[in-house]
């Protein structure tokens, strides 16, 4: 018995640790399995809306065939990953307080019109004993009231279906430890006149793939994940969902939520990348020159420019409206090049991290499309070295990933984020949002202040002749009006206003902005703790503390949401950036071990780094980086080659990691192949971060301040 118990729980330990990695296998393929269907659903819609009446009625029906199938599949994929992260931790929660009329407001929109086309009773009820309020992750909750009503009118024929919400006594049956310790619950239950669920199904509809019968499926189509969904995700909101049913008589399904519920912990894995959003301080911005480093060993791996998609780099004029593609998908790539051209843009496309720079510094495009995911690189790196460099910052850079992370796209100064496959009038929206941003030479920008002294001082500093203008409101009433009717480049607003509190006026504000993306700059002598801090950045882009040195800093921070480079301020306002920018540039003074055994690098980068006061030591072997660590405790940071004889870059790595013991020393991987893995490779060697040769040494140096900041 005791060698059966043993056998039985290695055989459990081995079940849930071959679970654990499927689940995390696929909460990690959203980009592999999202990009292929880009092209398939555009081209295919691009068919069959036929606009050159070249195809016949068959043909276009088989086009809405390859479109329709695509849509079944990209729900497939979202409902599989969905389920995945749920079962592999890989998914997060946001607790917020969301009140009852926002919930019913999702559903009325969500499914009147599906009530209207099936002829279905549609009725909401609210049990009025209730507070105005739950706190939840009201994503998460619309999730579970979707799938569970979309289930609902699938399978109700007629008759009606019902949505109550009220105030539970103690009415669930299931053991739950948040819901018995919860002082209130709240019940949606949904009810319907469908075809009901018998009760020897009912035990097995709430696992992944299952459905009450075998012919439901070829039926009513679906894949049987909805249920599985919504029972993970009332699991995290602390929740549970049970079933009341008959075959022939409707379901009733109740999701039960304690009315406050926010643990201490949130299990948070994601983590897209390991850079963190911080404040950055760089020096005075003058254009820099690449650096050529060569290493004569492996030529190869140099990138060269290679035209492979037929882009208009060679067909660009001064007065072109350029727009760089950063993605390395050739095909949607080209699908997007078409439909710039439809809006008179033309297109430079950079598949690879070695290109990006070279082509921005060259074309100077008016906006920068950029997928999160590259084979040599992550698009969160290349989005912060824009961030770092001060003579590009002001590109509007558009993310495009096939993961949601929308917060952070904002935090680190993304214009825009979009989540992959983008249709094809998502694409249209985009680029006619970059070409009327880039047109709108005079930014309007929106000041929400009702301290009259506090808003001279913001239109003093935000005075800039021809460039901005300003319109202030001192209410919060005032300012949704203002919004509602009329289009802004930016939000300046104060927490504290007289007729309204912050957290209602930036929900709102998020509510009507959400279309257009308007970077919102809380600007409040407020002192935040670190919870509303927390909740207040999911409404805006950047917060500012009143004191003495703010005002310099909202015109830093304006003068970068607004997309305006820093040169074309008057003079004065010009001054404050670049005074505030060079009061202290991390690189001064700091010692940097260059290790590199082609003197000629050596030579270049020693020479590149005189002019910001780095103090640059040199070697020219893994060994000689190694003696020279031994005996100098003041570096700072190492640039490392890769391709050394002997003891090569990676080995190196590893020894200073294994026998320095120091984990928090920046080690920059500087490699002249960038393959598939090479990234993996440096990084699994102990390197912090990489970088390809033929190095650009404005690139370079934003790397290291962004690795110095840390």
């Amino acid at each position: 018995m005791e060698e059966a118990r043993r056998s039985l729980e290695e055989k459990a330990e081995q079940l849930q640790l071959t679970s654990k990695y499927k689940s995390e296998f696929l909460a990690n393929m959203s980009h592999e399995l999202r990009t292929p269907l880009n092209s398939l659903l555009i081209l295919a819609q691009q068919l069959y809306e036929n606009h050159d009446g070249n195809l016949n009625e068959k043909q276009v029906r088989y086009a809405k065939t390859i479109h329709s199938c695509g849509d079944d599949l990209i729900q497939l994929i979202n409902d599989i990953l969905d389920l995945s992260k749920i079962e592999s931790g890989y998914i997060s929660t946001d607790f917020i307080k969301v009140r009852f009329n926002e919930v019913i407001g999702f559903v009325e929109t969500t499914f009147k019109h599906i009530s209207e086309s099936k002829n279905l009773r549609f009725g909401i009820e609210v049990d009025d004993k209730l507070p105005q309020t739950l706190e939840t992750d009201v994503q998460r909750l619309n999730q579970i009231l979707k799938n569970l009503l979309s289930n609902a009118f699938k399978f109700t024929e007629k008759g009606e279906v019902k949505l109550r919400i009220y105030e539970a006594k103690r009415s669930w049956k299931l053991l739950n430890d948040s819901l018995d310790k919860a002082e209130r619950v709240v019940a949606f239950e949904i009810k319907d006149t469908g075809i009901g669920i018998s009760k020897d199904k009912q035990g097995i509809i709430f696992e992944a793939f299952q459905q009450a019968e075998g012919s439901t499926s070829r039926k009513y189509g679906g894949t049987g994940l909805g249920l599985s969904i919504s029972r993970g995700l009332a699991d995290l909101l602390g929740g549970s969902i049970e079933l009341e049913s008959e075959a022939g008589s409707g379901s009733t399904f109740t999701l039960f939520l304690p009315l406050q519920y926010n643990p201490a912990v949130i299990n948070k894995k994601e983590k897209p990348s390991s850079l963190t959003v911080s404040e950055y301080h760089l020096s005075e911005g003058a254009s820099v020159p690449t650096v050529k480093v060569s290493d004569t060993k492996d030529l190869e791996g140099i990138n060269e420019i290679i035209n492979e998609i037929g882009d208009d780099r060679n067909n660009v004029i001064d007065t072109d409206k350029v727009l760089l593609i950063v993605e390395d998908d050739v095909r949607f790539a080209k699908i997007m090049q078409e439909r710039a051209h439809d809006m008179g843009l033309k297109v430079v496309v950079a598949t690879g991290f070695s290109d990006v720079f070279d082509l921005t510094n060259k074309f100077q495009p008016i906006a920068v499309t950029l997928d999160v995911k590259l084979p040599d690189a992550s698009g969160w790196r290349i989005l912060d070295l824009y961030k770092n460099d001060v003579n590009l910052r002001h590109i509007p850079i558009h993310l495009i990933s096939g993961e949601e992370n929308r917060l952070l796209a904002m935090h680190r100064g993304a214009r825009s984020f979009n989540l992959k496959p983008l249709k094809s009038e998502d694409l249209a929206v985009l680029f006619q949002t970059i070409i009327e941003q880039h047109q709108r030479k005079r930014k309007r920008v929106l000041v929400i202040e009702d301290n009259e002294p506090d808003a001279s001082q913001i239109a003093r500093i935000l005075d800039n002749g021809d460039l901005i203008d300003l319109e202030f409101v001192d209410n919060g009433k005032e300012a949704l009006q203002a919004l509602q009717a009329d289009t802004f480049d930016c939000i300046i607003a104060d927490y504290m206003l007289p007729d309204i509190e912050g957290a209602e006026l930036f929900s709102s504000i998020q509510s009507i902005n959400r279309y257009n993306s308007t970077p919102v700059i809380v600007y409040s002598a407020k002192d935040f703790s670190s919870k509303e801090k927390s909740k207040l950045k999911q409404y805006a882009n950047k917060i500012l503390l009143k004191d003495v040195n703010s005002l310099d800093l909202l015109l830093e921070e304006t003068v970068q949401q607004l997309h305006i480079h820093h040169e074309s301020l008057l003079p004065e306002k010009r001054k404050l950036i670049e005074d505030l920018r060079s009061q202290r540039d991390v690189l001064s003074h700091k010692s940097v071990l260059v290790v590199d055994d082609d003197v000629r690098n050596l030579f270049a980068l020693t020479t590149a780094f005189e002019r910001y006061h780095i103090n640059t030591i040199t070697a020219e072997s893994g060994q000689e980086a190694m003696n020279i660590l031994s005996e100098n405790n003041e570096i700072d940071i190492v640039l490392m080659d890769i391709m050394m004889p002997e003891m090569d870059g990676y080995e190196t790595m590893q020894k200073i990691r294994r026998e320095h013991k120091n984990s928090a020393l920046p080690i920059i991987a500087v490699t002249a192949k960038a393959m598939k893995g090479d990234r993996e490779k440096c990084l699994e060697a102990g390197a912090s971060d990489y970088i390809t040769k033929p190095l650009k040494i404005d690139q370079l140096l934003s790397l290291m301040r962004v690795w110095l900041y840390r």
